[in-house]
């Protein structure tokens, strides 16, 4: 027992070398803010969309070219058959700005790009996809199975029957020399 327990604490530690230097490369040394700031400063998900589901669009409104600070953002909702100005909700950094909007059930399939006005003046859009929902997989119709195959009954049985003999002649065996 105490073998088995020495090898999961070595297993854990090993997990936590491995762990740890992907985790800081990745988490902790990142700044503030840097999941938006890849190629696009708007990230939406799911990306893939469907209809009728809830989709968030969340913007970086940084402005490199002196502009100052965002103070509010909005997305143009017309492409995707939402109001005209939907209005974002400022992010925990700043000038991001992120809504969630459930898309019309009567969206169609294709790439979208709406668009996002920062209040200073920054202007940025993303593609994203919508993608109709699948026909779901033929899995039957919902019933429990009634036939049954003889043979396997018969291998079941007799593998518990083989069972319950070893055990009983061990739980003998063990009896015996205690005796």
């Amino acid at each position: 027992m105490r073998a088995v327990l020495r090898g999961a604490a070595q297993a854990t530690l090993t997990m936590a070398a491995l762990t740890v230097p992907a985790l800081a490369s990745t988490a902790f040394l990142l700044p503030a803010g840097a999941a938006l700031a890849g190629s696009s400063p708007v990230d939406i998900t799911p990306n893939p969309s469907a209809p009728g589901t809830s989709t968030t669009f969340a913007v970086n409104c940084s402005s490199h070219t002196g502009a100052g600070s965002a103070t509010s953002a909005t997305l143009i909702g017309t492409t995707l058959g939402l109001s005209e100005h939907i209005p974002m909700q400022a992010s925990t950094h700043a000038d991001e700005f992120i809504t969630t909007v459930v898309l019309p059930a009567s969206i169609k399939a294709g790439t979208y790009q709406p668009d996002i006005d920062c209040s200073n003046g920054v202007t940025a859009s993303a593609a994203f996809t919508v993608k109709a929902p699948g026909v779901a997989p033929a899995t039957g119709d919902g019933t429990t199975a009634t036939a049954t195959d003889d043979r396997l009954t018969a291998i079941g049985v007799a593998l518990a029957g083989l069972g319950t003999v070893s055990v009983v002649l061990l739980l003998t065996r063990r009896s015996h020399k205690r005796a």
